[in-house]
């Protein structure tokens, strides 16, 4: 169910980032068809922009125009994406995204929760992913993989080994 969810957000991600970089000829806030390669009408959106273009509000409409659900995002202090929440049209929060940043501004990890499902979390070394830990609802480890040779591989996560006091 996470990795369904996790793809279906970096799709949406990507829609994100070119509708962004296409949403000059869009007035803030209108109402627009969303269609496929045929032209065919697949749904709504509106979309809001903060004053430095960045989108800080997504809402989208089934083909039949009702409202399904509506995507908050927010950025830091250097204008990077900080956070994005994905909610029910009726308000519902299902899950969140949040993004940190190293000093070189890089990608240092990126958050996933779900009340429902757990969570994961990936760190980053130089902007590349690095580690992937995932939880389970009850906040415990469930999973630990490492990214080897361009995939994931399980491991056992480090551990602290503590200090001998002499």
């Amino acid at each position: 169910m996470i990795h369904k969810l996790v793809s279906f957000i970096s799709v949406c991600l990507l829609s994100v980032l070119l509708l962004t970089a296409c949403s000059e000829t869009e007035p803030n806030g209108a109402y627009v068809p969303v269609k496929d390669d045929s032209g065919t009408i697949t749904g709504y959106e509106r979309k809001y922009y903060n004053d430095n273009g960045d989108i800080t509000r997504w809402d989208v409409y089934t083909a039949q125009e009702e409202y399904d659900h509506y995507l908050l995002y927010e950025y830091d202090s250097d204008n990077r994406l900080a956070k994005e929440t994905y909610y029910q049209a009726d308000g519902i929060g299902v899950y969140y995204y949040a993004y940190s940043y190293d000093d070189n501004g890089n990608l240092a990890e990126k958050d996933y929760c779900t009340a429902k499902d757990g969570s994961e979390r990936v760190l980053y070394q130089d902007g590349t992913e690095a580690e992937r830990i995932t939880f389970d609802k009850n906040d415990e480890l469930i999973k630990y993989e490492v990214f080897q040779d361009g995939s994931w591989v399980e491991s056992e996560p480090e551990t602290q080994t503590e200090e001998s006091t002499e």
